[in-house]
C-alpha cells in the first residue's frame, strides 16, 4: 500500500499549523471573526480525518474503520470547502476594509492564489471519489487536497526566520513575499519527491498537485499586476458571507455527490471504498 507513514507526515502538518498560525489565529483567537473559527475546525478535522484514514488502511484489523472514516468525509467536505470559501471571502473584506499592511499590499495576489486552492481542493476530491476504487491513484488524490493548506501553513513558518534575520533592513511585505517563494519552493519540491517515488498508476495524481503548486505561486505573482482584479476581489469583500457559505456548501456537496456516482461501478447500486484505498 502506499505511504505506510503518511499520517505520521499528516499529524506533524497538523501540529505545524499552530505556530504557523499563531499571530494571525491562535494567538489571538478571541478577536477573529466567525468565518475563521468555522476554517480553523474544519481544515483541522480534514487534516486528522486524513490521517486516521490513513493509519487505519495500513491494519488489516482496522480497514472497517477505513471504510467508516470515507464516508464520513462525505459529509464532513461539504463544510470543509464551504470553510474555504469563507476564507477567500475574509481575505477580501481584509483588503477592502482592513489595516494590514500585508493585505494593503498582497490582498488581491492571496484571494487569487486561495481561489485556485479552493479549485484545487474540490477537484482532488472529486477525482479521489472517482478514483477510490484505485489504491494508489485515490491515495494520492487525497494526498494532493493538502496541498492547498501546505503552502500558506508553510509559508508562515518561514516567516518567522525570515522576519528574525531581515526585519530591520527589508520591508515585512516583502518578507512575506519571500517567505511565500520559498514555502512554495519547498511544497514543490515534496510533490515532486511523491511523485518520483509513486508507481505509474499513481503519478498522474502528484503530475497535478505539482501543477498546483506552480500554479499558486504564479497567479499569485500576477493577480497582484491586476487593478481590476483587485477592484473585484475588494467588491466581493463587500458582500455577505452567508452567501459563500451557502454556495461552498452546495458545490461541496455537489462534487461528493458527483465523485461518488463517477466512481461506481457500473449496474451496481453502491460502490464502496476499494479494501486498500488509503493515504
Amino acid at each position: 500500500m502506499p505511504h505506510k507513514k503518511a499520517y505520521l507526515w499528516v499529524v506533524l502538518a497538523t501540529l505545524l499549523t499552530i505556530p504557523a498560525f499563531w499571530r494571525g489565529y491562535f494567538g489571538r483567537m478571541s478577536e477573529v471573526g466567525w468565518e475563521l473559527h468555522f476554517h480553523a475546525a474544519t481544515a483541522t478535522g480534514w487534516m486528522i480525518l486524513l490521517a486516521a484514514q490513513a493509519w487505519a488502511a495500513h491494519r488489516r484489523d482496522k480497514l472497517a474503520l477505513h471504510r467508516v472514516l470515507g464516508r464520513t468525509s462525505l459529509f464532513f467536505f461539504p463544510l470543509f470547502f464551504a470553510s474555504a470559501m469563507l476564507v477567500v471571502w475574509s481575505m477580501a473584506n481584509a483588503t477592502a476594509f482592513g489595516d494590514s499592511i500585508i493585505y494593503e499590499a498582497h490582498g488581491e495576489g492571496l484571494g487569487a492564489y486561495d481561489l485556485l486552492s479552493v479549485v484545487g481542493i474540490g477537484a482532488f476530491y472529486y477525482l479521489a471519489l472517482k478514483e477510490r476504487r484505485s489504491v494508489h491513484v485515490h491515495a494520492r488524490w487525497m494526498i494532493g487536497t493538502l496541498f492547498a493548506l501546505i503552502g500558506p501553513m508553510l509559508a508562515r513558518l518561514m516567516a518567522i526566520p525570515l522576519f528574525i534575520a531581515l526585519g530591520a533592513s527589508q520591508a515585512p511585505t516583502d518578507i512575506f513575499y519571500g517567505a511565500l517563494v520559498l514555502a512554495h519552493a519547498i511544497a514543490f519540491a515534496i510533490a515532486v519527491w511523491l511523485w518520483r517515488g509513486a508507481p505509474i498508476a499513481g503519478k498522474q495524481p502528484m503530475k497535478w498537485v505539482s501543477l498546483l503548486v506552480v500554479g499558486q505561486a504564479a497567479i499569485f505573482a500576477v493577480a497582484r499586476l491586476s487593478d481590476g482584479w483587485r477592484e473585484a476581489f475588494m467588491a466581493m469583500g463587500r458582500t455577505d458571507p452567508a452567501i459563500w457559505l451557502l454556495l461552498g456548501l452546495a458545490i461541496g456537496a455537489a462534487l461528493t455527490w458527483a465523485g461518488w456516482q463517477a466512481g461506481k461501478v457500473p449496474g451496481s447500486k453502491t460502490a464502496a471504498p476499494a479494501a486498500g484505498a488509503a493515504v
